[in-house]
């Protein structure tokens, strides 16, 4: 008496445990495209801090907003924090990080970039 299991090979079953792989890069791929992303660059006390900011924490979970700001934060080399649909970084990075979003396709006419620093 053995057990049976499906006929399905391992990609699908992970892809299944996953959410269904394809499904997600689509979504994923779409939000990417109408997101309107916000750049502005605060300082607080003396150190300064870049907000990316996605507007909408929807639209910030279907981008995998956690992936995304271990990515940036990986790449500028810089510590940071996720709140609700927005990311911080420690420093002036806003366009550094305009360029990466570019690069991981997003549209360019949806970044918006605060050139004035706004102290809290």
């Amino acid at each position: 008496m053995g057990v049976e299991f499906p006929q399905k090979d391992a990609e699908d079953i992970v892809s299944q445990l996953l959410g269904g792989g394809e499904e997600n890069e689509i979504i994923q791929s779409i939000t990417k495209e109408k997101a309107l992303i916000r750049i502005r660059l605060e300082k607080r006390k003396s150190h300064l801090v870049t907000i990316v900011d996605f507007g909408n924490s929807d639209d910030a979970k279907q981008l995998g907003i956690k992936d995304l700001a271990r990515e940036l934060k990986k790449k500028l080399a810089a510590g940071g924090t996720i709140r609700d649909s927005w990311i911080e970084i420690q420093g002036d990075h806003r366009q550094k990080i305009k360029k990466m979003l570019i690069d991981m396709g997003f549209k360019e006419e949806n970044i918006l970039i605060d050139e004035e620093v706004k102290e809290v």
